[in-house]
């Protein structure tokens, strides 16, 4: 590991399940755009959900490929990312449960119905993470 690279067990705990969230995540993702999940939904509600689920899936796989580079290469720069994947996941959630979920009706599946139910975990993952990288001291670059 890089010498830049000095967080706690929790940091590193809260990062692992972002990551194995984002998986999963994006697992469900491709069942949704592939269609396996939708066979008894209308073709609207199926074009609405493939679209919203495309664009997600975009941001996933650059927050996936680019935070571990920040992290290792740009860690005074992290913060202000993750401060901001804080943001967006969380005024996702938000936006879906008040707005989406009324126009957008996902399938009954379980595995969505997982993926929803760990989002507050996920979430606070990340508000962690945002903890530790503001208030404890890091290394500079």
């Amino acid at each position: 590991m890089s010498s830049g690279l000095h967080f706690s067990k929790p940091f590193w705990v809260a990062l692992s399940i972002v990551y194995f969230y984002f998986l999963f995540l994006m697992y469900a993702v491709f069942l949704i755009l592939s269609g396996d999940l939708l066979d008894s939904y209308t073709e609207m509600k199926m074009v609405d959900a493939k679209k919203l689920t495309g664009v997600r899936l975009v941001v996933m796989v650059f927050v996936l490929i680019g935070y571990p580079v920040i992290l290792s290469r740009f860690s005074k720069y992290a913060k202000y990312v993750t401060v901001a994947l804080t943001a967006w996941a969380t005024i996702m959630y938000i936006e879906d449960y008040f707005v989406l979920y009324g126009m957008i009706e996902y399938p009954e599946a379980k595995l969505i119905a997982l993926v929803q139910s760990l989002r507050p975990v996920f979430i606070l993952s990340l508000i962690w993470m945002c903890f530790e990288l503001t208030f404890s001291p890091q290394p500079r670059d």
